[in-house]
């Protein structure tokens, strides 16, 4: 018997089959299966957002549109898979936000991003090493108990008052009763997830690495026994996480045109850049530490824009390239970003960017990978005093 033949087999081994009738019997005897019908959901939810989101109605006409719009509702299925497939609030693990093949709110090439699950009211311990980051996070979310979209964050921790071993450790207590001393989160019942932030300034962007790891652990302080698996039920309930994830995460990805708010900070001209601004409220998924600016840009074939500026004095700061649903071009084969740490400057210490599909002569080439539209977005962390807005201007190559 050879690998492949084992394979097909395997599965009739432990089948019921082996249990006798009455018992193969009793356990579909409830009139159906649970987990085909959240499957058959799940199946359903992506079907009904395809048709919504990828049409007219939301800009969505180009064939390539409509492909990136395939290709983002896939890693938002993926990213679903991945937190709560699997996930057990009881036992929970941190699972990287965003990877180099699974992008989504956002993502930066600059910054780790790490998701755990909570239960409300619990009480869990956070070990982990700060590392060489320059800025380091962690925000409790609610509303997002059995996958759903986060709609508040409710409580964060920054290195600011994060207290440090001096060996670069630390710990943090989730839920409970405030401790005497040390580092402490409250975790309220409508809590459902953990968020990690850590940023990097480093000459080659962090999420690049593949071996890049943040050093971070998560445990229940009471944990309950293992239960005996769920079987139906369990499944079930995890595939009905996933589906209200992707429904939660969708309109994010591409929001309604017809509903989008006014934000000051983005400019809805192409390549005029406002000032920068701050999230107004604490409604989910936002670093309310960080200042933000962003445009859309439309530069053609033989042009550019250059773009001049000067970074204030802060934590950190840097600038990506977005496509339409807010995931980042290739940043593993192109420079798509720039930290400071990457830049060169001015005799002045101000910076020129030069955006462009092909190399413009200068350093700080900011590669498009030949799109001719998408988003530029800024980011400054814990800025002294207010950013101010870049300029830019299409030349001529």
């Amino acid at each position: 018997m050879d690998r492949r033949e084992f394979l097909q087999g395997a599965g009739t081994i432990g089948g019921l089959s082996l249990l006798g009738a009455s018992l193969a019997s009793a356990s579909t005897s409830d009139g159906g299966s649970r987990s085909r019908g959240a499957m058959a959901d799940l199946l359903q939810a992506l079907a009904e957002l395809e048709a919504t989101f990828l049409s007219p109605a939301y800009g969505i006409t180009r064939p390539d549109d409509v492909a990136e719009g395939e290709r983002v509702l896939a890693h938002i299925l993926q990213t679903g898979l991945q937190f709560w497939l699997e996930a057990d609030p009881a036992r929970p693990v941190f699972v990287p936000y965003v990877t180099q093949r699974r992008k989504l709110l956002g993502d930066n090439p600059d910054a780790l991003y790490y998701f755990a699950p909570v239960h409300g009211g619990g009480r869990y311990r956070i070990r982990g090493h700060i590392g060489t980051a320059t800025f380091t996070s962690f925000t409790v979310e609610a509303g997002s108990a059995e996958g759903g979209a986060a709609t508040a964050s409710i409580a964060e921790l920054d290195d600011r008052k994060l207290q440090v071993n001096p060996d670069g450790s630390f710990e943090i207590h989730l839920g409970g009763e405030k401790p005497a001393s040390g580092n402490w989160l409250p975790l309220p019942a409508e809590a459902g997830q953990v968020t990690t932030r850590h940023y990097y300034e480093t000459p080659h962007c962090v999420m690049a690495d593949l071996g890049a790891r943040q050093e971070l652990a998560i445990e229940a302080i009471d944990p309950l026994p293992p239960a005996p698996w769920g079987g139906d039920s369990q499944v079930a309930q995890s595939l009905r996480n996933v589906a209200n994830f992707v429904r939660g995460q969708m309109p994010l990805a591409i929001p309604d045109p017809a509903r989008r708010p006014a934000i000051p900070w983005v400019s809805m001209q192409p390549n005029q850049f406002n000032a920068p601004g701050q999230w107004r409220s604490e409604s989910g998924y936002g670093n309310l530490s960080a200042w933000y600016a962003m445009a859309p840009y439309v530069v053609m074939p033989g042009q550019a824009l250059e773009i001049r500026g000067r970074f204030p004095d802060c934590r950190f700061a840097n600038v990506v390239l977005w496509n339409r649903f807010m995931q980042t071009y290739d940043y593993t084969r192109r420079q798509v970003s720039f930290n400071r740490n990457q830049l060169a400057y001015e005799e002045d210490g101000s910076f020129r960017i030069v955006l462009a599909h092909e190399d413009p002569g200068h350093p700080n080439w900011l590669q498009t990978e030949g799109r001719v539209s998408g988003l530029v977005y800024w980011r400054y962390l814990l800025p002294r005093g207010e950013p101010q807005a870049v300029s830019a201007r299409l030349i001529t190559l």
